[in-house]
């Protein structure tokens, strides 16, 4: 019988503590230090005020400097070397991070959880993972830090996700989801009106003239390498059916309801009628972003950050300026539909310096912090009076549309085997863009690998 993921964690973790018991060496991680080594030191004992976005927030200098550590993802818009700089310089204290990239990251957490902690402080905790992260008990509550009489200043969707049996686990950092971009020139080279877009029926006939009149080398590329590549293919695809993949107990409804062979016969019949790339099987997210950015494709299904980059990043892509969004195409039964995604700050139980922790998760989540991260780093906020920001609305051309596609959008189920769940997903969307599989196969193979997965 295969243990599902949580389950295989605490095995880890106990695994861990037989070695570290036979074995007194130990190695540390290499750290990367976010805002360089210099700091500015206050006098001991001295208290400063800074006003941060209408917010009075008071930073105590330490008697005796302490160094925090982190283990993040990596900094989009230099936001935590900014910030970090900041906090070192008004408190003392110093700031070392760890930023690992998105295909290591996962392994490394649960590797850094199984040690103990790794002699870190903070650590993120990606949306996709919070009830295997939280399952052992190596998070420290952090309510006192978003109290309930300043819940409703937060986004209330990922305070929820982030709140485990009543407790809050993590400081939300920032928000996002799938998104929908196009190419103006070649919506209007194939004369569709990308306001009319309300179905994905209307999106597929919009992908019909596309290919009609040549307008583009392909109408839209799925992005199919990696199983949290699920937000940009059939997972979001079969939400906007409206109809739920699971029940409470993680039964799976989506053989029942249509939605995955929805999803997976969308997939089939693009890349069948010559719409969808079909190269999609081996790219991530990040390269349908460069592919759309050449001007290949019309429509581009990607994160908040990558339809941000495609329109503005002329380092990445070669149209920008020509790209718009709408609301990703619904169903009779929903107007749009999306999966979301959210990063929070854990702190870990271990920390040996919890107070100067909180402090700096404060510090990092502020709302001058979250608002240069929405305006440089094109991450959504958590905080609710950000969304609508008028620096933030005047900087992030339609920031309006991707703001509102969140309130259609939901976060993935969290049950502990579902990043498995995804693994398996992932392979049979490969196999129905290549042929190898019909939908309805798919479908009834990922039920019952639903099954399998729930008996552990």
């Amino acid at each position: 019988m295969r243990l599902n993921r949580v389950h295989k964690l605490l095995t880890l973790v106990a695994v861990f503590a037989l070695v570290v018991a036979a074995c007194s060496s130990s190695g540390s991680e290499t750290t990367t230090a976010a805002a360089g080594e210099s700091t500015t030191t206050a006098a001991v004992g001295e208290t400063t005020t800074t006003a941060e976005a209408g917010e009075a927030t008071t930073t105590t200098v330490a008697a005796e400097p302490v160094t925090i550590r982190l283990l993040l993802r990596p900094d989009e818009g230099g936001n935590i070397a900014r910030f970090t700089a900041e906090f070192e310089a008004k408190t003392g204290n110093k700031v070392e991070v760890d930023f690992v990239g998105w295909g290591e990251i996962y392994n490394k957490i649960l590797t850094t959880l199984a040690s103990g902690g790794g002699g870190y402080d903070i650590i993120f905790i990606p949306s996709a993972n919070v009830v295997e992260f939280t399952s052992g008990g190596w998070f420290e509550p952090v309510d006192d830090l978003i109290p309930q009489d300043q819940r409703d200043e937060w986004l209330a969707p990922v305070v929820d996700l982030y709140t485990i049996d009543g407790k809050l686990l993590a400081m939300p950092w920032y928000s996002g989801g799938a998104h929908m971009a196009y190419n103006k020139s070649i919506l209007d080279a194939a004369g569709v009106d990308a306001a009319g877009i309300k179905s994905m029926d209307d999106f597929m006939a919009a992908c019909e003239a596309v290919k009609a009149a040549g307008a583009a080398d392909f109408c839209f590329s799925p992005s199919a390498k990696y199983p949290g590549n699920f937000y940009y293919n059939w997972g979001t695809l079969s939400a906007t059916t409206g109809e739920p993949l699971f029940d409470d107990a993680g039964a799976p409804l989506f053989a029942e309801n249509g939605s995955a062979e929805f999803g997976f016969g969308l997939m089939a019949t693009g890349i069948e009628k010559g719409y969808f790339d079909p190269a999609g099987v081996a790219l991530d997210d990040y390269e349908t972003l460069i592919e759309f950015g050449a001007g290949t494709t019309a429509f581009l299904l990607d994160s908040t950050w990558a339809v941000t980059q495609a329109a503005r990043n002329e380092e990445i892509s070669g149209v920008t300026g020509n790209v718009g969004y709408i609301l990703i195409p619904g169903s009779e039964k929903v107007e749009s539909a999306g999966y979301l995604y959210a990063g929070g700050m854990g702190l870990l139980a271990s920390s040996e310096h919890k107070d100067v922790a909180k402090e700096l998760m404060q510090f990092l989540t502020s709302e001058e912090a979250q608002k240069q991260h929405a305006i440089e780093g094109a991450n959504l906020p958590t905080r609710v009076a950000l969304f609508t920001d008028p620096e933030i609305a005047a900087a992030w051309d339609g920031f309006d549309i991707l703001a509102s596609q969140l309130t259609y959008g939901s976060f993935p189920p969290q049950f502990g085997w579902f990043e498995e769940w995804r693994q398996s997903s992932a392979s049979l969307t490969q196999d129905v863009i290549r042929g190898d599989k019909t939908p309805t196969e798919a479908t009834t193979e990922l039920a019952a690998e639903t099954d399998r997965l729930r008996q552990g």
